[in-house]
C-alpha cells in the first residue's frame, strides 16, 4: 500500500520532538487568534511530519496537538462557512488555512499508521497485510494500536470533508482512493470495528475506524452543498453520533424486506458510496437499518412535540426544520437516494440572473424602488388612534424618502451564466468564478434564458467551485409568472405589520404546482394572515403551509 509519503530527515527540527516539549510549545500559542494559531500548527505540523521520529513518539505528539488544532480550526472555520461564492480574499484564506491544517494532521496520523503495517523497527512487523489474516489474540496490543491510528487517521478526513463541504467544494477523486486504502488495511487486520476511545470527537461514547469512515460517506449522501450552513453543522454532527450505527458487508443482506437500502461502496475506487452496487470483489455494503430506525423514531418523537435537544439532536436545533432536515437525510441514507421530481436533459444556451429577495423585486417591478401603499382617510385615522393609545410604533414601515437607497447600483447587476442542463423545475449553470455578484445556498433569484418568455423565480439549492477558475449552480424554480406585490402582516388584535417585498405566484397546473406567496424570511405563521396589495387591490391570505424556504425568503400555500 503505497501512501507516497516524503522521506524523513533531520535536516529540519521541529520545535518539539517529544511530549513535554510539545506542552510547552503550545503555551505559547495564541489559540483565540485562530490565523495566527494556524500558521503556527501549520509550521509545526510540517516540520513534523518529515523529521524523522520514532512513531509511537510521532503518535504520542500529535495526540496532545489534536484537542487545540480542532478547537482552532472550529474558529477559523467561521470566517468562511456558509458564505456565497467567490469568497472573498481573507474567507479564502481561512479555507485554504482551515484544509492544510487537516492534511497535515491526517498526514502525520498515516505516518504512524503506514510504520505500523510496513513493520517500523519501533513497531513489530505486520505480515497479515500479505497473508490476508486477521491478528491472532496473542497481537492484542498490536491490534489495539492498529485500531486506534486507523481511527484517528480516519476521523481527521471526517473533519476535512466537514471543512470542504463548508467552502462549497467536494473532495477530490484522490481523497476518496486514499479513504478506501486507510479502510480497506484496518479491515485486513481485522481491528475496522474494534472499539477505541475519542474523547476529542466523541466524549465518553466509544467509537471505531468503521464509525469514521461511514461518518464520512454519510455526510457524502446527504448531499451538504445543497444545505444552509446551520443545517450542515447539523448533519455533521448526525453523521458523526450515528456513523457507529452501520455495518460492514461483504455480501449483500439476504432478507430486504425489512432493512432499509444498504449504502454500496467499491473499495478500489475513487468515489463514495452510492446506491448502484455491482458483482465486484472489491464491493461492500454498509448496512443501514439500524440507523434508519434511529431516525425515524426521533422524526415520529418531534411530530409528537418531543424537543430536539431531548433527542440527543443538539440543544441548537429547532423544530419544524429538525424534522424537515432529519426527513432529507433520511431518504438519502436510507431510502435510496432522492430521486428527480422531472428527468433533466442537456442544455446550451445563455441566461441571465439576477440574485436577491429585493434586487430582484427591483427589476421585475419595472425597476421602481419599493414604496409602501399609499394610506386613506380611514388608515392614518386608525393610525392615529394607535399612536394616542399605544405611542410610536416599531414595526411602522418608514417613509420611502428615508429609505436607504445604497444597494440599488448592485441591484442593477445581472449576471451572464451558461446554462448546462434543464428539467421542468431546475437548471444547472455556470460561469467563470470570479465574474459576477456572490451567491450560495438558499438565495431567491430570478433567471431568465433567452428562449424563455420572461423571468422565473427560483431558488439557489446550491453553489459549488469546479477547479479553480468556474462556479457551478443548482436552480431549483418556481414555475408560474411571478407578481411583484406588497405584503404586511395582521395579527390578533389587528396590529398590522411594516409593508414589505413579496410575490404571487399563480397555480401551475401542468406540473401540480399550487398558488403560492413568496414572503420575507420569518414571515411565516400557521394560519397567519397577511395583507397582499396588489394593483392598488387589497386582498387577505391566510399562510398554512411552507413549501420552500431560502435565507431570505419562505413560499408558502395560502386560502382566501
Amino acid at each position: 500500500m503505497n501512501f507516497e509519503l516524503p522521506a524523513a530527515g533531520t535536516e529540519q527540527n521541529p520545535a518539539f520532538a517529544n511530549v513535554a516539549a510539545c506542552k510547552d510549545w503550545l503555551a505559547s500559542v495564541p489559540l483565540a487568534n485562530s490565523v495566527q494559531a494556524q500558521s503556527m500548527f501549520l509550521r509545526q505540523l510540517s516540520l513534523l511530519h518529515r523529521f524523522a521520529l520514532a512513531p509511537n513518539e510521532r503518535f504520542a505528539v500529535l495526540e496532545v496537538l489534536r484537542a487545540p488544532v480542532s478547537r482552532v480550526q472550529d474558529d477559523a472555520a467561521k470566517k468562511f462557512a456558509g458564505k456565497p461564492l467567490p469568497l472573498a480574499p481573507h474567507e479564502q484564506a481561512a479555507l485554504e488555512s482551515t484544509l492544510n491544517v487537516w492534511n497535515m494532521l491526517a498526514l502525520g496520523y498515516l505516518r504512524c499508521f503506514v510504520a505500523l503495517l510496513s513493520g517500523d523497527a519501533n513497531i513489530p512487523s505486520l505480515p497479515i497485510l500479505q497473508s490476508k489474516r486477521t491478528l491472532v489474540a496473542g497481537d492484542a496490543e498490536l491490534a489495539a494500536k492498529a485500531a486506534v491510528l486507523a481511527q484517528r487517521t480516519l476521523s481527521v478526513f471526517a473533519d476535512w470533508q466537514v471543512d470542504l463541504c463548508r467552502g462549497e467544494l467536494l473532495p477530490e477523486a484522490i481523497y476518496w482512493k486514499k479513504l478506501h486504502q486507510i479502510f480497506f488495511a484496518a479491515e485486513t487486520l481485522g481491528v475496522a470495528s474494534r472499539a477505541v476511545d475519542d474523547r476529542v470527537r466523541h466524549g465518553k461514547t466509544p467509537t471505531s475506524a468503521l464509525a469514521a469512515y461511514a461518518e464520512c460517506h454519510l455526510l457524502s449522501a446527504a448531499k451538504p452543498y445543497e444545505l444552509p450552513a446551520r443545517h450542515l453543522a447539523w448533519v455533521a454532527r448526525w453523521s458523526r453520533r450515528w456513523g457507529s450505527k452501520l455495518a460492514l458487508l461483504k455480501m449483500p443482506p439476504q432478507d430486504i424486506s425489512n432493512r432499509a437500502v444498504p449504502l454500496w461502496i467499491d473499495l478500489e475506487s475513487d468515489q463514495p458510496a452510492n446506491y448502484s452496487p455491482q458483482a465486484i470483489q472489491s464491493g461492500r455494503w454498509l448496512e443501514t437499518t439500524a440507523l434508519r430506525n434511529s431516525v425515524a423514531g426521533r422524526i415520529a418523537m418531534l411530530e409528537q412535540g418531543r424537543a430536539p435537544g431531548d433527542l440527543q439532536l443538539g440543544d441548537d436545533v429547532t423544530q419544524p426544520a429538525a424534522g424537515q432536515v432529519l426527513q432529507r437525510v433520511l431518504q438519502r441514507w436510507c431510502k435510496g437516494g432522492a430521486p428527480r421530481r422531472h428527468e433533466r436533459h442537456a442544455a446550451s444556451a445563455g441566461c441571465s440572473f439576477i440574485a436577491g429577495f429585493e434586487a430582484v423585486h427591483y427589476h421585475l417591478s419595472g425597476r421602481q424602488l419599493f414604496r409602501a401603499p399609499s394610506r386613506n382617510d380611514s388608515a392614518l385615522r386608525r393610525e392615529r388612534e394607535e399612536f394616542e393609545t399605544f405611542g410610536d410604533r416599531s414595526h411602522r414601515a418608514e417613509s420611502a424618502d428615508d429609505q436607504d437607497n445604497s444597494h440599488i447600483e448592485n441591484w442593477q447587476v445581472m449576471d451572464d451564466w451558461r446554462l448546462l442542463d434543464e428539467s421542468a423545475t431546475g437548471l444547472r449553470i455556470r460561469r467563470p468564478l470570479k465574474e459576477g455578484v456572490r451567491i450560495g445556498a438558499g438565495l431567491l433569484i430570478a433567471v431568465s434564458t433567452k428562449d424563455g418568455q420572461g423571468f422565473t423565480l427560483g431558488n439557489v439549492r446550491w453553489a459549488l467551485r469546479e477547479g479553480n477558475d468556474s462556479l457551478a449552480a443548482g436552480i431549483q424554480l418556481f414555475p408560474g409568472e411571478p407578481r411583484p406585490v406588497a405584503i404586511r402582516t395582521v395579527d390578533s388584535g389587528a396590529e398590522r405589520g411594516a409593508w414589505r417585498q413579496g410575490f404571487l405566484l399563480p397555480e401551475f397546473a401542468a406540473l401540480k404546482e399550487p398558488a403560492s406567496v413568496i414572503v420575507p424570511g420569518g414571515t411565516f405563521h400557521i394560519n397567519r394572515s397577511i395583507e397582499v396589495m396588489v394593483d392598488q387591490k387589497l386582498q387577505v391570505l391566510k399562510l398554512f403551509r411552507v413549501l420552500d424556504r431560502g435565507l431570505e425568503f419562505e413560499r408558502c400555500n395560502f386560502y382566501d
